[in-house]
């Protein structure tokens, strides 16, 4: 049987009066001094696990070992910073995060580019900047970047993104995006676009192939998806040792699991969107030193390669970073208790700030109030949007809970910020807490701000309307 998860799980522990605390502080008081919605950053634990993630690979393989932080996950300045202090490179698949990565003091040779749509400007500025490496994920881009690399007149350092048909172990076949036949990622390795690539770069003298990129998908558990994924590569490995061209990187790409939160399978999916039945709880993930990840793959790489001429192995974390250091805080006000229907508990967090990841997603939710009353009954806990379905989660099982009251959604490191829209709401600040302090590290947005890329002059719009009280 699964451990269950508990709250020291994600660092907090139990207060006097039950409430939750993390390091010194209750985070019902974080949440009065800040306000809610808010997300709260455990920095001591990010930079644990970040630096460990570094190490821990490290230790496992007899060449060079590099790390890219995919900042596609969670691109929150502060929380890069801290990342980049502890030793990870930047992986980047947008203008914007590009741009982000260089003004948080990253240098364009600590930079992987990826993606499957680069416009012909960005490419031009990573070429001139000379970023470690870009990566090919079609053959159209193939041509594109030799046309661009003769036009400046500059070399570029590729990685060719290969397609291996292969699904994860207990993944929703449906959500399985990044490495299936059927995705737009890549270049199809058993339709032939990975050979006819290599051919290609035997006769290019602009484009200088480095090695390989896969991606495999999401929320891994199974060290040996990794392994087996490699394997499916093999045929690739040995044509190309016959072409003059050499593989001196792996680049296996993210998807290593967060330990306390998980993708709904296939069968939860199903039953959650047409039954409303969410499971209960998850355990916590076993497998979750980052070693065993790293000890597979190593082994696998090590089969394909003589000692002395094994690639450059990369990894590029997100979640698996991110995910369970940070939480977001949501205050409960007001509950709906309908004989024979439901409970609502409506907040101010919702779809603006959670529905994207928990519409498929385990997260778990905490009572700060009281870690100690007990879980009595299901639950609809909804945002604050006139809109049926700004729902942060349907049927949870939950403790009774009342107006003023604040949970947790727990695990919002990974893809929370990085999809928080403007639904109606301003989006929500962020607070870093370390061992004796915490700090405003996002201001909350203002109205003003939601309005600031309009070009309407609203007080040339509002003058004579009847609205002059709002000037005052």
């Amino acid at each position: 049987m699964k451990q269950a998860l508990k709250p020291e799980d994600w660092g907090i522990t139990i207060g006097n009066r039950g409430e939750a605390m993390l390091k010194n502080f209750d985070l019902t008081d974080l949440a009065k001094k800040y306000g809610t919605p808010i997300h709260i950053v455990n920095e001591p634990r990010l930079r644990y696990t970040a630096g460990n993630f570094v190490e821990s690979m490290q230790k496992t393989y007899d060449s060079k070992v590099s790390v890219y932080y995919a900042f596609k996950c969670n691109s929150v300045p502060y929380v890069i910073d801290i990342i980049r202090k502890s030793r990870l490179n930047a992986e980047v698949a947008t203008e914007y995060e590009f741009d982000l990565a260089l003004r948080v003091g990253y240098s364009p040779n600590q930079i992987i580019v990826n993606g499957p749509n680069k416009m012909e400007k960005f490419i031009e500025k990573c070429v001139e900047s000379e970023v470690r490496f870009l990566v090919v994920d079609s053959l159209d881009e193939l041509h594109r970047l030799e046309n661009i690399s003769k036009k400046l007149g500059r070399k570029i350092n590729i990685l060719l993104r290969i397609n291996p048909n292969y699904i994860p172990s207990g993944m929703n076949s449906g959500s399985a995006t990044a490495s299936r036949k059927g995705s737009l990622f890549g270049l199809d390795l058993q339709g032939g676009e990975a050979f006819e690539a290599v051919s290609y770069l035997t006769r290019s003298n602009n484009l200088i192939f480095s090695g390989i990129h896969f991606h495999i998908g999401t929320g891994i558990k199974n060290p040996k998806d990794y392994s087996n994924a490699i394997n499916k590569l093999s045929s690739l490995f040995k044509h190309i040792s016959t072409t003059g061209l050499k593989v001196k990187v792996i680049d296996v790409g993210g998807g290593i699991a967060s330990p306390t939160s998980r993708e709904l399978t296939t069968k939860e999916m199903l039953l959650y969107q047409a039954f409303n039945y969410l499971p209960v709880r998850i355990g916590k993930l076993r497998t979750d030193s980052f070693r065993e990840f790293g000890d597979e793959i190593s082994k696998a790489v090590k089969k394909y390669f003589e000692d002395d001429e094994l690639p450059e192995l990369i990894f590029e974390p997100g979640r698996s970073i991110t995910s369970q250091n940070q939480f977001l805080l949501i205050t409960v006000h007001q509950v709906k208790r309908r004989k024979g229907v439901k409970t609502w508990l409506i907040t101010d967090g919702g779809l603006g700030t959670v529905t994207m990841p928990t519409y498929y997603e385990y997260h778990e939710i905490l009572l700060c109030n009281d870690l100690h009353r007990p879980k009595t009954e299901r639950v609809s806990i909804n945002g604050s949007c006139c809109f049926s379905s700004d729902i942060v989660y349907k049927n949870k099982l939950m403790p009774k809970v009342f107006p003023g009251e604040v949970i947790a959604v727990m695990d919002t490191g990974a893809y929370f910020t990085s999809l928080e829209s403007q639904f109606g709401f301003q989006r929500p600040a962020i607070v870093a807490v370390t061992e004796n302090e915490h700090e405003l590290v996002r201001e909350r947005e203002s109205i003003a701000e939601m309005t600031n890329r309009d070009k309407l002059n609203f007080s040339k719009s509002l003058k004579g309307a009847g609205y002059e009280i709002f000037n005052h």
